[in-house]
């Protein structure tokens, strides 16, 4: 047999047997995830990413904790192997306030909530005001660069005119209960109950003969007894489960603390978070109007009225339909 002959019978072969990933297998090579943590000395991220979390290599960028970030994933096995950097471009510097100096060419300031000690070279700053803070590559704050008369995102306000003072605080808040209301069937629990995230998950829309449904996440007393004297942000986490084909989830205010009996009801702006693919988290700032009802009490819980089908996990699920909350308390 000759050489030539050998080395068609191989070509044959290769061609016949498949050498990739099947025609109906998911091939997307990126996956979209949450960054929990960075590890500049290990160059890796922490990652909320279909349903869990885990280090990653990573690759230098401005990533801001609790933003989504792109995370390149094998593309045969499937698993996430790297983060590629955040969907969205921060900018090269950052606004925060001055808390105390220049001392010695440095200057103390307060940048989305952490404290930094930095060089200023140049500039009359005032403890109190803002100041702009060049980042590295990795988007920490590592110089500042010039004073600003604008607020600064998080600034320590000052103290009320009746001689009380307010602090700045935080807050991390799971749903109490979960689960999803089917119009058509007047009632609770009768859709995918047995798939996913059984009832806990949250669906919203119309698909696949389900008529009109309304996924509900309630939260009980938990944001009014934070006692806010107001809430600047509001960030409502949630992971896809596998059912749909990436609707973009919108949710509106609802005045449940605990499921009702019927239907939800719901009111106020909604918001809409970035659509995604399954088992991967999305996340959206909800409107000043729904915070202010959370910290009054008047809203308890959110409910999914978008038009496209998707669902998404409750309970069942770490980190999904989780509201970070930036608040003011009395001292």
């Amino acid at each position: 047999m000759s050489d030539d002959f050998d080395l068609d019978y191989v070509g044959m072969l290769a061609r016949a047997v498949p050498q990739g990933p099947d025609q109906g297998d998911d091939t997307a090579v990126f996956a979209t995830g949450v960054v929990r943590d960075i590890d500049t000395v290990k160059r890796r991220a922490r990652v909320a990413l279909r349903g869990g979390e885990t280090w990653l290599p990573a690759i230098a960028a401005r990533y801001k904790i609790g933003a989504p970030v792109r995370v390149l994933l094998d593309p045969t096995a499937g698993r996430p192997i790297l983060v590629a950097g955040p969907v969205d471009v921060r900018p090269p510097a950052l606004l925060g306030q001055v808390i105390s100096g220049p001392t010695g060419g440095y200057l103390t300031v307060l940048v989305e909530g952490t404290q930094y000690t930095l060089p200023a070279p140049m500039g009359a700053y005032t403890v109190g005001a803002s100041a702009w803070a060049m980042t590295d590559d990795w988007g920490a704050p590592f110089i500042v660069i010039g004073p600003s008369s604008e607020i600064a995102p998080g600034a320590i306000l000052p103290p009320p005119p009746a001689g009380g003072s307010v602090v700045n605080a935080t807050a991390t808040i799971g749903p109490q209960s979960t689960g999803t209301y089917r119009s058509s069937f007047g009632s609770w629990d009768t859709w995918g109950n047995d798939i996913h995230g059984g009832v806990a998950d949250i669906y919203q829309g119309e698909g696949y003969g389900s008529g009109p449904l309304i996924g509900l996440a309630c939260y009980g007393d938990q944001v009014v007894n934070l006692g806010a004297v107001g809430i600047q942000k509001m960030t409502l986490t949630a992971v896809r489960n596998g059912s749909g084909s990436g609707g973009a989830l919108t949710v509106q205010g609802a005045p449940h603390g605990s499921r009702p009996a019927g239907a939800p009801s719901s009111s106020g702006s909604t918001a809409t978070a970035p659509a995604v693919g399954a088992g991967t988290a999305t996340a959206v700032d909800l409107p000043s109007d729904v915070c202010e009802a959370f910290r009054t009490g008047s809203t308890k819980g959110l409910t999914a009225v978008g038009a496209a089908y998707a669902g998404f996990g409750g309970t069942t699920v770490p980190g999904s339909f989780v509201l970070s909350i930036q608040y003011t308390r009395n001292a």
